[in-house]
């Protein structure tokens, strides 16, 4: 990213082009500040608006521009003739506005875009604008990575020079003040909607529109963000944040999604990650190994690991983690370094089991949908306390695994690869499950699939919600039926 005051700048027309569909000429500006460089298509009348804005604002020479022609302005002989003045001019304007460019001619160049202290501007005057309404409203804003990355670069360099025009609402100070009020943030590597392509992960690898900057090679720190309770990372590679532990006091809730990362601590533990330093969560092994060793027996063990997991490492405050579409394949033991976890969402990655949850005794809501998962044996003893989980979209075709979860409410097991009835009564006995989905198996395209379900529910038909809807009168009284059919058809078997 470029930053004008501080480095040399070169201006070049390398070539004009004229539009077959329009008869419009073209000139191409080549800006390059440092190793940034980047390209500004305009026509002769955008240099004529610029010149005479700069001759009112500014009292420039009329006479730095090359003069207006109407017969024979389409010759590509003058049109040469022409893009080589037009360079001249924009040599001669950098020369005289060495130091600072007026606002006018900032943007006409688009240092706005690309450049520290210009794009700041265009923030400032923004949050000076509309800070207040923004702030009251939700207290949320989505900055693109460039955005965030000129933030952290600026909070490194001097004092700019003072403005040639009023400095009080371009002032940085009004970025910082916006910033330390911020409560969400979303960062992804441009501009757009959610559902943008600025928001794929291919866009951290396309330069920022006619520059050079890749979104990739932008690493940044959010010290301006220190009171932030929501982070929401879209296709931004988690090496690209440095120190994210400054946020720990605050944060409650980290959303990262549509990035390449295949483990949990590439977020968590970035900071130590990505400065190839070691990490104190300790292993399965590890934990045998201390409680074999220990001399006191398991207290004094167990305190050696809690301590071990507990070091600054920990996020005290987080709540809610959403790792919605990464490229996850486990759930490592970086995700005890957050006790306190109620909600976990691992949707649309690669998982095939999981592991390291037995000891979030917080943790309420689990969303496994559009995995790998085959098999969830024993699941119970990973997922005691749980409340809420969506299994959907997976490989089951068993889940037996499912039959100890004591706690649970809420179970989505839709579209998965559940065929036979019986699989049912590994969840029906559940004593609080209230709601139950198994559309998109098998076993759902059967006759009277609806009142058979239930029927494995006995008394407590009546109370379950079966794929977002209750039974109805004639499927419980069918129900009834199946239930007494069933509860005979054991007590003959238990009989024999």
């Amino acid at each position: 990213m470029s930053c004008y005051f501080r480095q040399d700048c070169e201006i070049t027309v390398p070539e004009f082009r004229t539009s077959d569909t329009q008869s419009v000429t073209y000139y191409d500006i080549k800006i390059k500040v440092g190793q940034t460089e980047w390209f500004v298509s305009r026509r002769y009348k955008d240099f004529d608006n610029l010149n005479e804005k700069l001759i009112e604002e500014i009292s420039i020479s009329k006479k730095l521009l090359p003069p207006k022609k109407i017969v024979g302005n389409k010759n590509p002989t003058f049109l040469e003739q022409r893009r080589v003045q037009l360079e001249k001019y924009l040599k001669e304007l950098l020369v005289f506005f060495r130091i600072q460019l007026p606002r006018v001619l900032a943007e006409f160049l688009e240092f706005n875009r690309y450049d520290i202290v210009y794009l700041l501007q265009d923030l400032a005057l923004l949050f000076n604008e509309n800070g207040e309404a923004i702030l009251r409203t939700k207290k949320e804003f989505h900055f693109s990575a460039l955005e965030v990355y000129a933030i952290s670069e600026r909070l490194n360099l001097p004092c700019p020079p003072e403005s040639i025009e009023h400095r009080g609402k371009f002032d940085f100070s009004h970025v910082l003040d916006f910033c330390t009020q911020l409560e969400v943030m979303q960062i992804t590597p441009v501009k757009g909607s959610e559902d943008s392509y600025g928001n794929d992960y291919n866009a951290v690898d396309v330069p920022i529109g006619r520059s050079n900057i890749i979104p990739k090679k932008l690493k940044f720190n959010l010290n301006a963000f220190r009171n932030l309770n929501c982070l929401k990372i879209f296709a931004i590679p988690s090496e690209n944040i440095i120190d994210i532990a400054l946020l720990k006091p605050s944060l409650q809730k980290i959303c990262v999604h549509n990035t390449t990362i295949t483990s949990i601590n590439q977020v968590l533990l970035c900071d130590d990650v990505h400065k190839d330093t070691s990490i104190d969560v300790p292993s399965t092994e590890d934990v045998s190994l201390l409680k074999r060793s220990s001399p006191s027996g398991n207290n004094s063990s167990s305190s050696l690991i809690k301590t071990s997991i507990t070091t600054n490492r920990t996020w005290h405050n987080i709540t809610e983690l959403d790792f919605t579409s990464n490229l996850l394949t486990q759930i490592d033991e970086s995700i005890r370094t957050v006790p306190q976890i109620r909600i976990l969402s691992l949707e649309q990655n690669r998982l095939r089991n999981i592991k390291n949850l037995a000891e979030l005794p917080h943790l309420q809501a689990l969303n496994l949908s559009i995995n790998l998962i085959a098999d969830c044996s024993d699941w119970h003893l990973e997922l005691g306390n749980l409340v809420t989980l969506n299994l959907s979209q997976n490989k089951l075709k068993c889940i037996r695994g499912l039959r100890k979860l004591l706690s649970l409410v809420n179970l989505d097991i839709s579209c998965n690869l559940i065929d036979y009835l019986e699989e049912v009564d590994n969840v029906a006995s559940l004593p609080l499950l209230e709601t139950l989905r198994l559309t998109g198996n098998p076993l759902a395209s059967s006759v009277d699939y609806r009142p058979r379900v239930l029927s494995r529910f006995h008394d407590r038909a009546s109370e379950i919600v079966l794929d977002s809807e209750k039974g109805t009168q004639q499927e419980l009284d069918t129900a009834l039926v199946l239930s007494a059919i069933l509860i005979s058809q054991l007590k003959q078997k238990s009989h024999q």
